[in-house]
């Protein structure tokens, strides 16, 4: 402790410092307690924490301490009328207007539940069932000494974190019909009313101590369902301050707070049994995945948010399906849904999406690798399987029966979705796109493949271009920046000759990192997915970025010329109209001039009759637009 407040400067760096000064107090207290272990003399420092209480006024944030000593002391005491005398002694000298003290009341009443839980839910039951319009103002004298009528939102507060709080310190082994009973009775249900930010977020942060009691418990092997967790869920949401709609309007720091305090709660309640049901999860999506689209400032509370909506999106991956094709199913769903955001026009949002993509990919990657479930059973999450997406356990069945297989990924589509970032203006955008696409191969090469299209990969060019592909990983990881060049300056030609002709350097501009990359996937695809993602090309040629929209075009030429044999006559036939709409819906001359060229690559690779017939028919119709 010494140690830690000898150089002041260097605590002025760290805005955590008071609460971890404060926890180093508390830690040490409780240890001197048990080294003492003196009942006579713990009751004794008892009182003298009591004498303490006069030294500071009711609206005191520091006194938030003394309440967290006085629990910490009364978890030691056996005495049942000298634990409810102090109780009502800290609860007289709180104020419950002042946030601080009224988080340092409700840890200090927490701390006195992991020995009294009872004393204490008996104390609150007491206190809530006072609240009733003919007894306000006597439920309010239990807060203040100056028998000032506090604000309603405030006690409510203050009670939801008492009770959070309690649930959060209680003995694991006794907490369970605790919060049953708590939960079943819906008393939570009562401070959904409340009004100001900061007393939401303490409702909140109620309801996610809840659930990290639920998660201890487990730890220990003592596992139980948190019962009505869809309606916690929804009330999270509620207090969230979102409406059904993805309008975002109100982009006050109080709101923002209040919002990442939920994704926080939300992750928690996702994390625990029951599994999560379709409606639920495609609810709480809906009701976060608009954040994505926030300004920038204030820089660091959005960025907490977005931070704590990507661990939510895992959470909720790790925590649905019954085995690895399920799981698969959710995948896809999750980045669907991430799509709008991958494609934005705003920098910004193209970066969130990516960054989200890859984390969810990492998350399914260590599932693939840890096992999936068989059916039916259930992944034990603690919260730092959370953080770092590792299951707790794997199945002893077959790999092939749990596991999903390669043509569960859509990888056609997926890669599709992603090329033109690594084609983006924004540096960042790039290297997350490309670290995507590494992975999305990396785990589909782990994958059994259905037997009818098995043979038409071979592995040990894969595995090549995978080595070259993670190299190109490796490398824009050291580097700080690539050299921006523009596309269209480099032709078809230009990007085969430097495929096969020039070496990866340490130092790559970033037409020859995209150019690898298409070399790389266009090894890596099979010839089903080759054929989805021509068929996909549309939205990825008319890109809003212009500049991935140019590497789009030149990437699907490549495509075509190296890989156009394995096109049937079909899928020719499909990927013409799919350029054609693309030429269409361009308004930029060159971009459609290169997509009408990769359109004659076709016709003179293909030689085809019928490919001609078909441009024959649609030509007059689009000579308009063309």
């Amino acid at each position: 402790m010494k140690a830690y407040i000898s150089d002041p400067e260097d605590l002025k760096q760290d805005s955590t410092y008071q609460e971890i000064w404060d926890n180093m107090i508390i830690n040490f207290l409780a240890e001197s307690l048990d080294v003492v272990n003196d009942n006579v003399w713990v009751i004794s420092l008892g009182d003298a924490f009591a004498r303490q209480y006069d030294l500071y006024a009711t609206s005191d944030g520091h006194s938030a301490l003394l309440h967290r000593c006085l629990g910490m002391l009364l978890q030691k005491v056996d005495d049942r009328i000298y634990v409810r005398e102090k109780i009502d002694l800290m609860c007289r000298h709180s104020s419950m207007s002042i946030p601080v003290n009224r988080l340092g009341l409700a840890q200090g009443i927490g701390l006195v539940a992991a020995s009294h839980l009872d004393t204490v839910l008996e104390k609150l039951k007491n206190i809530l069932e006072n609240a009733g319009q003919s007894a306000l103002q006597r439920f309010l004298s239990f807060f203040s000494f100056r028998e000032k009528v506090e604000d309603v939102d405030d006690t409510y507060a203050a009670l939801a974190l008492m009770y959070g709080y309690a649930a959060r310190y209680a003995p694991s082994t006794v907490i369970e019909a605790r919060i049953n009973a708590l939960v079943g009775t819906d008393m939570l249900g009562r401070f959904l009313h409340v009004q100001h930010p900061t007393a939401k977020q303490a409702v909140i942060t109620a309801i996610d101590l809840l659930g990290r009691a639920v998660i201890s418990a487990a730890e220990i092997g003592i596992s139980f369902p948190l019962q009505r967790r869809d309606q916690l869920l929804e009330y999270v949401l509620t207090l969230m301050g979102r409406d059904q709609s993805d309008d975002l309007v109100d982009f006050s720091i109080e709101l923002l707070q209040t919002q990442t305090v939920a994704l926080s709660a939300c992750t928690t309640l996702v994390s625990i049994e029951p599994r999560l049901p379709m409606e639920t999860r495609n609810r709480v999506m809906k009701a976060t995945l608009g954040f994505f689209a926030l300004p920038t400032e204030p820089s660091n509370i959005v960025e907490s948010l977005i931070t704590n909506l990507i661990i939510l999106l895992g959470a909720i991956l790790l925590t649905s399906g019954e085995d690895g094709r399920s799981r698969a199913e959710q995948l896809l769903h999750i980045l669907r849904q991430l799509d709008p955001y991958v494609s934005a026009s705003a920098e910004h949002q193209r970066r969130r999406g990516c960054v989200a993509v890859h984390e969810v990919l990492v998350k399914f990657r260590n599932l693939c690798s840890g096992g999936f479930g068989a059916s039916g059973s259930y992944p034990t999450l603690s919260l730092k399987h959370i953080d770092q997406g590792g299951p707790r356990g794997s199945s002893s069945l077959p790999s092939a029966f749990v596991l999903p297989n390669r043509d569960s990924l859509s990888l056609g589509e997926r890669i599709m979705a992603y090329l033109p970032r690594c084609a983006d203006t924004d540096d960042e955008v790039r290297k997350v796109a490309i670290q995507i696409i590494a992975l999305f191969f990396n785990i589909s090469l782990s994958l059994p493949k259905q037997k009818t299209s098995a043979n038409d990969i071979d592995l040990e060019s894969s595995y090549g271009a995978l080595s070259s592909l993670e190299d190109i990983v490796s490398i824009i990881r050291r580097v700080s920046g690539c050299i921006s060049l523009p596309f269209i300056k480099s032709s078809p030609e230009q990007m085969l000759k430097s495929i096969f002709l020039f070496p990866l350097k340490a130092s790559v501009d970033q037409i020859e990192v995209f150019h690898r990359v298409v070399s790389s996937v266009c090894i890596l695809l099979s010839k089903d997915e080759l054929v989805v993602l021509l068929h996909s090309c549309t939205l990825a040629a008319c890109d809003k970025v212009k500049q991935s929209a140019d590497g789009s075009i030149q990437a699907i030429i490549v495509f075509i010329i190296r890989r156009g044999k394995d096109l049937r006559e079909a899928d020719v036939l499909r990927t013409t109209q799919s350029l054609l709409s693309s030429a269409i819906a361009l308004t930029d001359k060159h971009s459609r001039q290169e997509v009408l060229n990769a359109v004659s690559i076709i016709i003179f690779l293909c030689l085809s009759f019928s490919i001609l017939i078909f441009i024959s028919r649609i030509i007059p119709t689009s000579s308009y637009y063309l």
